[in-house]
């Protein structure tokens, strides 16, 4: 599919409620869209704590929406996107001797992206699009995708650098995933792919503020090479 969104920007003060599933046990459901049916599993609660606080799960639809064509881009890509993010984590994690909240983000990193590529994964099953169908993306031109030799350099610095590169390279991916969701805003049609976008931004956003405010702190007590200039 050689359609990319269009790069619009709209300003974060407008984003307006995050659409969420409610809190409770539940069972998971099957939903069908064009003949195909794909089995999901709603989230048993509306928030979750990360190193940086209480923040909203991913929204999962429990209603089948026929998507446009951005709509399925804008999920491949970040499926794609996010398998970056995991890379880079798991890199950092082969370390030992982190600091303890590099650790937990790059723990709970993985872990929400894992969790979120499942659920953009089954959508889009349900809409008859693979999650690998990237062969016509070029993923390196997506805004915060980071050149192989960065990534894999997170597992080869030592740790007390690695961990800095980690928390640089995870500020930009993170800064990319919200200009790609900002983008697709003005384009959307469906309602889990535009309070996907919506949950994107305002996470990471608070994401990068917390990776920010540790990254002074590790580079205000060490000075390495891997600190950003200021």
């Amino acid at each position: 599919m050689a359609h990319r969104i269009g790069r619009g920007v709209v300003p974060l003060l407008v984003l307006g409620a995050l659409v969420l599933v409610g809190c409770g046990d539940a069972e998971p459901a099957t939903v069908t869209l064009g003949g195909m049916s794909a089995t999901t599993t709603p989230t048993t609660a509306a928030t979750v704590e990360r190193p940086w606080g209480t923040v909203k799960r991913f929204p999962e639809m429990q209603k089948a929406e026929a998507p446009g064509v951005d709509d399925v881009v804008f999920a491949q890509e970040m499926v794609m996107h996010h398998e970056q993010a995991i890379e880079l984590g798991t890199n950092l994690l082969g370390h030992q001797g982190l600091d303890d909240r590099v650790e937990a983000t790059a723990r709970y990193i993985v872990e929400d992206q894992r969790n979120e590529i499942d659920i953009m994964g089954s959508w889009l099953e349900a809409w008859e699009a693979s999650a690998g169908g990237h062969d016509s993306h070029d993923g390196g031109a997506m805004p915060g995708m980071l050149p192989q030799d960065r990534v894999d350099a997170i597992a080869t610095l030592p740790a007390s650098d690695s961990q800095i590169a980690f928390l640089v390279a995870m500020i930009e991916h993170h800064e990319g995933a919200i200009t790609m969701s900002q983008d697709y805003l003005p384009v959307q049609a469906n309602a889990f792919t535009r309070s996907s976008a919506q949950h994107i931004i305002t996470e990471q956003l608070t994401e990068i503020q917390y990776m920010e405010n540790v990254v002074d702190d590790l580079c205000a007590a060490e000075e390495a090479s891997v600190c950003p200039r200021r």
